[in-house]
């Protein structure tokens, strides 16, 4: 067979072709992604751990001065007591992150300063929130007007005195939380990074 016959024949057989076969893809988790979830569930950690950490110290702080308020100023019985407090434990475990909040969010307004200026605006923050919601919390707890209003002016007067003490007792709480979570992304105290990361 000539050369020319050979190449003819060959162009006559049909040729398939070719075939590339796809192997199913599957997600790759990179080094970014896998950081990113690390991150989200840290961050979720964070956050449920400093809700739980306001909430205690909202609660520890404010029966421990509620007793001598309401049991011995103003005279409610212990049935009242109970029953207010019960509704404050609610209360005070839906308030206790937004007071924080408040609380950063005044102090990144007017700064920190000397122990007076500390003073006057850890004072504000507390009258201002907490004064109309113990209010309410008396009058939903079945307190008389006249309880109602012994107890809120005794509140009112002594508001200078447990402002400071309570963000100072926060601090203190957030300080040995971060102590123990050495290493994770937390807010500390008041004076160094507070709620929504923003130093003061």
């Amino acid at each position: 067979m000539s050369p020319q016959s050979l190449s003819q024949a060959t162009e006559a057989i049909p040729v398939s072709p070719p075939v590339m076969v796809l192997e199913d893809e599957q997600p790759v988790a990179t080094t970014q992604s896998t950081n990113s979830q690390v991150n989200e569930r840290r961050n979720r950690r964070t956050r449920w751990s400093e809700w739980l950490l306001d909430v205690f110290a909202m609660n520890s702080f404010s029966w421990a001065i509620a007793i001598p308020i309401e049991l011995l100023l103003a005279g409610m019985s212990w049935s009242e007591h109970l029953k207010v407090r019960l509704l404050a434990v609610v209360f005070n475990s839906v308030i206790a992150r937004p007071f924080s909040m408040y609380r950063a969010w005044i102090v990144n307004r007017f700064g920190r300063g000397g122990a007076v200026h500390n003073y006057a605006v850890d004072t504000f923050v507390f009258l201002s929130f907490q004064l109309p919601l113990y209010t309410i919390n008396m009058m939903l707890g079945g307190a008389s007007m006249a309880e109602i209003a012994t107890a809120c002016i005794t509140f009112a007067m002594i508001a200078g005195i447990l402002g400071r003490p309570y963000g100072i007792y926060l601090d203190f709480l957030r300080r040995i939380w971060a102590r123990r979570n050495a290493g994770a992304p937390v807010a500390r105290d008041m004076d160094s990074v507070p709620c929504g990361g923003k130093s003061l």
